[in-house]
């Protein structure tokens, strides 16, 4: 994934979480979990090593 997919899939996953606060979800929180939990994956190979 690149940077700019990773942003792309951050910017869903927040209105994901708006539409949920607002009580017209279109996802539910488990799924948005688990893609956060794949972007935050993808984001670890930009990483600094330590």
């Amino acid at each position: 994934m690149t940077k700019l997919q990773i942003i792309s899939r951050l910017w869903s996953a927040i209105y994901d979480l708006i539409f949920l606060v607002k009580g017209t979800p279109t996802k539910t929180l488990e799924e948005i979990e688990t893609d956060l939990d794949i972007i935050e994956y993808a984001c670890r190979k930009y990483a600094d090593d330590p």
